[in-house]
């Protein structure tokens, strides 16, 4: 095996290990799993993380994987670059921290806890608590 099959099998196998762990947080079963999303606070970072940043980087990581692979198929190269470039877009959105993340991105029982934290905040500021 050659050390460039070995390095692209390894960035392939990580970059497949984030975005297996990313589903699976995002599943938040068992119920231990749904610490990122805690409906008390506001942890914006593991959310984006757990949200943007393991799948971006996991996807990212397997198409590096995949340009670096020792062989010589030309259409297979390309597509791995543009999906580089297609996520460079969610990479930079991750990047920038003062850009809220849409709705869709959560899954369906974290919707309901920042739908709920976020009424609970609006009624703090407007003074109906």
């Amino acid at each position: 095996m050659t050390e460039r099959l070995l390095v692209s099998l390894s960035l392939a196998l990580i970059g497949l290990l984030l975005l297996g762990v990313a589903l699976w947080l995002r599943t938040g079963r068992p119920a231990v799993l749904r610490g990122w999303m805690n409906p008390l606070s506001e942890n914006w970072m593991a959310e984006r993380v757990v949200l943007l940043g393991l799948p971006t980087v996991g996807a990212l990581l397997v198409c590096v994987a995949l340009v670096a692979a020792p062989h010589q198929w030309t259409a297979l190269r390309l597509l791995a670059i543009a999906g580089m470039v297609v996520l460079a877009v969610p990479a930079l959105y991750f990047l920038i921290a003062p850009l809220p993340l849409p709705g869709f991105l959560y899954p369906g029982w974290a919707r309901r806890l920042r739908d709920g934290r976020e009424a609970r905040m609006r009624a703090f500021l407007t003074g109906q608590i």
